[in-house]
């Protein structure tokens, strides 16, 4: 198991590189628009760590970014002759590493990007930093989820195929954003279309408690790692 890591590892080395380099490239987007704003249409003496926050969201991409070459990962490890066993338990810790790496590189671009603006813009007042906003605990689950979708990912494309994962991964990813959007709708008092999922998310959200939901989660995140492991052991192995 531990040669199979280290080998897993080696691999897979260049995974973390290719993130920082997304993460910086989508802080330096950030901060520039930051400049831009500030240097035409911003009236007010304050800022956002919009840049930071773009490196966060570069951490989740990723993660899935990699969950879509899981079964590759997968279908290669097994090829080599080590066990299914083997990878279902070290690939989603490499997930973990990686995740770990791009969630401390955000976090040092964000305070390298407040630091930025205190030279730029002193005085001014900070609107927005989303790091400050997260609490301690927003990180496991941060963790946790980032690695069970790319476990699950790699099961997904082994049981339906490519077109199969893209059908859920696409929609995966602008579903937050779109749940976002229909909820402020909803409490706007829209009548769209959206406005409508937005109340259709309050009214469910409404019916159990915050644990309860906590609770629900919980099983279905077991249930979907059950029915991975199970694509995982009986997956044809090609080349």
């Amino acid at each position: 198991m531990q040669k199979f890591f280290v080998k897993h590892l080696k691999v897979n080395r260049n995974g973390i590189p290719i993130m920082l380099a997304f993460q910086l490239a989508l802080f330096l987007t950030g901060v520039i628009i930051i400049v831009v704003i500030n240097a035409t249409v911003n009236d007010d003496r304050d800022y956002a760590a919009i840049g930071g926050m773009m490196a966060l969201m570069a951490t989740i991409f990723g993660g899935l970014v990699r969950g879509s070459g899981a079964m590759n990962r997968y279908r290669l490890a097994v090829s080599m002759g080590h066990t299914r066993r083997s990878y279902m338990l070290a690939d989603p810790v490499i997930t973990m590493l990686n995740t770990l790496v791009g969630l401390v590189f955000a976090w040092l671009l964000d305070k390298f990007e407040l630091w930025l603006y205190g030279v730029l813009y002193p005085g001014w007042e900070l609107d927005l930093d989303v790091f400050v906003a997260m609490k301690w605990w927003y990180y496991p689950i941060f963790i946790l989820v980032i690695c069970v979708l790319d476990f699950c990912f790699g099961a997904l494309q082994i049981r339906f195929g490519n077109a199969g994962f893209a059908a859920v991964w696409f929609p995966l990813c602008f579903l937050p954003m779109i749940a976002g959007n229909s909820v402020d709708a909803a409490r706007e008092g829209g009548a769209s279309l959206l406005a409508q999922i937005g109340r259709g998310i309050l009214f469910l959200t409404g019916l159990l408690s915050p644990a309860a939901w906590a609770a629900v989660g919980i099983v279905v995140v077991l249930g979907l790692l059950v029915l991975s492991v199970l694509c995982y052991r009986k997956a044809e192995v090609r080349i």
